[in-house]
């Protein structure tokens, strides 16, 4: 990045304005800026093209001062070596002045090259720097125009505001009159229909109060009759429950009473086989073994 390849360094230009007393329509306003801000980063581009392109004919002339220096090299080398004048031929003598020809047109060359290069380079630096100051002298104009325009609108509107604000204390005048008079009538008015209301109230609270004793009495008596109900009902069904727990005990008992008598019965007598006398799984005789 060079020193002018930044786009902070040129115009810091805000997204919006302050929305405070403005006298420019706000879509044309940021339609504008954006407009300048397309147009500088155009500028911004065709500057860092002009850069780019000077640094480029910089590395080329650095190439060419490098294959310079080379065949400057050479050609010492070749004159600081001791040769019999004699022994120096034609075709040499004719191949040094072509390495000399060839160094002094590389050398013209790179120059023109490098002069080319700085003018374009300057002439793009000079169109930048008036295209730059033009939008300067644009934004500076505006913002002056801005600035009277708010300073008139702001006094226009400080003179609005000292006009209503007499209007409204006088209003307030009299409205603080005229409220001062309504409230000493509504306090009257509001003492007399308190008053009434609060008899009023009265009467209906003692209606209610005996409403709720009589309501209250039959509720009472209402529960006292369904309990006794209920109670009967329960007593009832106590009754019906403990004559059948009778007739059941009864029953297990007469059960009992036969199932005595089966196992008498089913006893066989000691005088048969010595196999009677075994005794079976689980200690139960042989004989009473279900067959």
């Amino acid at each position: 990045m060079t020193a002018i390849d930044s786009r902070g360094d040129m115009v810091p230009l805000p997204a919006e304005f302050d929305r405070e007393w403005r006298g420019f329509n706000r879509s044309q306003v940021l339609s504008y800026v954006d407009s300048v801000e397309a147009e500088l980063r155009l500028v911004a581009a065709d500057r860092d093209a002009a850069v780019a392109r000077a640094e480029q004919f910089v590395r080329h002339l650095d190439d060419l001062r490098a294959e310079n220096d080379q065949l400057r090299e050479r050609i010492d080398r070749i004159c600081r070596t001791p040769i019999e004048p004699d022994g120096l031929q034609d075709r040499m003598r004719r191949m040094v002045e072509l390495a000399r020809e060839e160094a002094a047109e590389i050398i013209a060359r790179a120059r023109a090259v490098a002069e080319e290069s700085w003018a374009s380079a300057e002439q793009a630096a000079n169109r930048l720097r008036e295209r730059y100051d033009r939008l300067t002298d644009e934004l500076d104009s505006y913002r002056r125009q801005a600035e009277a325009e708010q300073r008139e609108l702001l006094w226009r509107t400080e003179a609005q505001v000292e006009a209503m604000r007499r209007r409204t204390e006088h209003r307030e005048r009299e409205l603080e009159e005229q409220a001062a008079a309504r409230r000493k009538q509504i306090e009257n008015d509001f003492e007399l229909a308190m008053t009434e209301r609060r008899n009023e109230a009265m009467r209906a609270m003692d209606q209610r109060r005996s409403a709720a004793e009589a309501e209250a009495d039959k509720l009472v008596r209402d529960a006292r009759q369904r309990a006794e109900r209920l109670v009967c009902a329960a007593r009832e069904q106590v009754d019906v429950l403990a004559g059948i727990r009778d007739r059941a005990v009864r029953q297990l008992r007469t059960a009992r009473g036969l199932l005595d008598d089966a196992e008498v019965l089913l006893v066989p007598e000691q005088d048969e086989s010595p196999q009677a006398e075994a005794v079976g799984a689980g200690g139960i005789p042989a004989a009473r073994q279900p067959v």
